[in-house]
């Protein structure tokens, strides 16, 4: 079965990066992998970047839509027409503003047989960690549902700043 790795994080915190480094990392590993990328506008342009290291074949941009409210039925689609393939792992970045628990409950349910239940990665600008105002519960929620936490953006932290930022994330996340 199909392993399914879903990238979440509020804008900027750094998903295509983190992504790019996993895919190495896979490749490495005799992986076969199938992209998919969820933007309003860069979802074509942030394709791109994968080029030198995988086919086309292999990336599907979703752009003008967000996977998870307008463009979920577009994603259940492309998902179930991914080929199935020796070592297939199929990843998922979504959009900076995802709903994480929607997109969770949606990639539960019509997806084809070969896949196992997704796994959830949410990426985490610690310079910025709930410093959103309004967008503050978006962010909130993307860790929330996450089975992994990765913080980035830890360069220009104090220790102390770092910490609370963990802090706070694993009192909202305890088993992630």
């Amino acid at each position: 079965m199909e392993p399914i790795i879903v990238l979440v994080g509020f804008l900027g915190a750094g998903k295509t990066t983190v992504l790019k480094h996993l895919i190495k990392k896979l490749l490495k590993e005799s992986w076969d992998p199938f992209v998919i990328l969820n933007d309003y506008e860069n979802a074509t342009v942030d394709s791109q970047q994968f080029l030198s290291f995988l086919e086309p074949k292999q990336i599907q941009a979703l752009n003008g839509s967000c996977i998870c409210c307008s463009g979920l039925n577009e994603l259940r689609l492309r998902v179930n027409e991914i080929p199935r393939r020796k070592k297939g792992i199929t990843l998922i970045e979504a959009n900076g503003t995802t709903d994480a628990l929607t997109l969770m409950e949606f990639l539960g349910v019509g997806l084809n047989k070969n896949f196992l239940p997704p796994i959830q990665i949410s990426v985490v600008d610690c310079r910025k960690w709930q410093q959103r105002n309004y967008c503050n519960d978006i962010e909130l929620s993307q860790v929330l549902v996450s089975s992994l936490v990765f913080l980035n953006h830890l360069e220009d932290l104090s220790v102390k700043d770092l910490n609370k930022v963990k802090k706070s994330i694993s009192d909202l996340n305890r088993s992630a």
